[in-house]
């Protein structure tokens, strides 16, 4: 395997003798380490933290372990032993290239750094491009350890609600607060149309810059004006559950 930031991350001395005091180990990220044990249990998660304290690559590190089939053995979240169809989004076009396709790939517009992000070069089998931006990728296809392959697909609030309507997904991490009328059909992507089968995973990663707004309301709603609001419910089988909200503090 390529050896990329997927292999750096959240390693304990525990792990190898050579990681004596790493200062990625998972000792030194205990929110982290609830927000990824969070998946297990619920379909929406969420971290929420100030500018520049890795929420973003947080996720996509968990992301890709979903891609890839990759899951150390200390995973404590959700794991898929088959490959997934999964979306990756944020406000503009240009900031999920220059944020979330720079995440997953590496640099974009710079050949040599395609594969040096947290998917494995090796790992990526093939690409397609976004017409109307340079540099910027719609799909890449994503070796997983079963054999197949899983899809990622970049997309971008600023392309309606309409673009996120359409294909079942199995996962869908959302970089930074959405419409409410796109988180809501994000929702409808991840349903199961199963008996039995779970819902796909929807992962927020933001910094509140919008203050207190309905969307993070369903998450905290002891932050509502109003005292009746209602905590966010979950949908699965139709069972009624507090959504669990994971702060970067």
């Amino acid at each position: 395997m390529a050896q990329t930031q997927i292999v750096t991350w959240f390693q304990d001395p525990s792990d190898h003798p050579a990681l004596k005091n790493c200062p990625l180990g998972r000792a030194h990220y205990p929110k982290q380490m609830q927000f990824f044990a969070s998946e297990s249990v619920h379909d929406e998660v969420a971290l929420f933290g100030g500018n520049r304290t890795g929420k973003t690559h947080c996720c996509c590190f968990a992301d890709t372990l979903h891609l890839t089939g990759l899951y150390p053995e200390w995973w404590p979240g959700r794991r898929y032993t088959r490959p997934i169809n999964m979306w990756v989004a944020t406000d503009t076009a240009k900031n999920t290239r220059d944020i979330l396709q720079d995440k997953f790939c590496g640099k974009p517009g710079v050949e040599q750094a395609y594969g040096t992000g947290m998917i494995p070069g090796d790992l990526l089998v093939r690409r397609t491009v976004k017409h109307g931006l340079a540099d910027a990728f719609e799909t890449v296809f994503v070796l997983h350890v079963s054999g197949g392959l899983s899809t990622l697909q970049f997309k971008s609030y600023d392309q309606g609600r309409e673009a996120f309507q359409g294909t079942q997904q199995d996962r869908i991490h959302l970089d930074e607060e959405p419409k409410l009328e796109i988180y809501t059909e994000c929702l409808l992507r991840l349903m199961s149309t199963v008996p039995g089968e779970l819902n796909g995973t929807l992962a927020l990663t933001e910094t509140p810059l919008l203050g207190v707004s309905d969307l993070m309301i369903t998450f905290m709603p002891d932050l509502s004006p109003e005292p009746d609001a209602m905590p966010a419910q979950a949908w699965d089988m139709g069972e009624e559950e507090e959504q669990e909200i994971v702060v970067n503090e």
